[in-house]
């Protein structure tokens, strides 16, 4: 068959010459996918609001011999809140700049399409913050790479309470023996800890029940960050955007 469908989210786009865009889609189908959208630029393209980035669209694409195009596309949801404030669209960026940086082409993933677009769906409202926070880990955990939060990592000894060690190298917390042995651990409270562990289980609607002080807050941020930064081996780009909107 040279025509095939894909219900997908942009997560990026990028003008090509005057008039056409190579889009990066997650799609329900096929996982990460590159296509081009040939026209998609011009003022009267029917494709326009389509393959903007963070829309969820209905696409009919066409086999070719590099890349495939876009035939014809629908618009189904388009987050205009999300375009509205710095923030939303910031956490937007961020959502889309992680599953494009962790996931292997062509590799399908209903967990993480259905993450992506229910997250999308409830930062419109929600608090961009925790979502975030809460897509961090799930995607961890869909990938394969959840930290180990119920013991220590290395004994499988329980963590005792207050405040414990966790190493991103050993894959989780440390229980305050083991801790002594290793380097470079994040100390942070074992109400944290459990946090993480509520994120995983709770839907991203449901998040605005939490009520997470500045503290448990930065040190979610901290301790997903270096877990992340470990396995992808780099920075994830947007993350200095959110930091500068800190500020303002």
């Amino acid at each position: 068959m040279k025509l095939y469908k894909v219900r997908a989210v942009v997560l990026k786009s990028v003008n090509i010459q005057e008039a056409d865009q190579l889009l990066t889609l997650f799609s329900r189908e096929k996982g990460k996918i590159r296509v081009m959208a040939y026209g998609a630029c011009k003022p009267t393209s029917r494709k326009r609001g389509a393959v903007q980035p963070f829309s969820h669209s209905q696409f009919l694409l066409r086999r070719g011999n590099g890349l495939d195009a876009v035939s014809q596309c629908e618009l189904l949801e388009m987050f205009p809140e999300l375009r509205c404030r710095l923030d939303k669209l910031g956490y937007a960026v961020y959502l889309a700049e992680l599953v494009d940086g962790m996931t292997a082409e062509e590799e399908p993933s209903e967990a993480v399409f259905g993450l992506l677009l229910g997250t999308l769906r409830a930062l419109g409202s929600g608090d961009g913050e925790l979502l975030a926070r809460a897509f961090e880990i799930k995607l961890l955990s869909i990938l394969g790479y959840r930290p180990c939060l119920e013991r220590c990592v290395l004994c499988r000894g329980p963590i005792s309470a207050g405040e414990v060690v966790f190493h991103a190298g050993a894959g989780g917390v440390l229980c305050a023996s083991c801790a002594e042995r290793a380097e470079g651990g994040l100390p942070c409270h074992r109400g944290t800890v459990e946090l993480l562990r509520l994120l995983l289980r709770w839907d991203p609607g449901r998040l605005d029940q939490l009520q997470v002080g500045k503290i448990a807050r930065r040190e979610l941020k901290e301790v997903l960050r270096r877990h992340m930064e470990y396995h992808l081996d780099r920075r994830i780009k947007s993350t200095r955007f959110l930091e500068l909107l800190e500020h303002v």
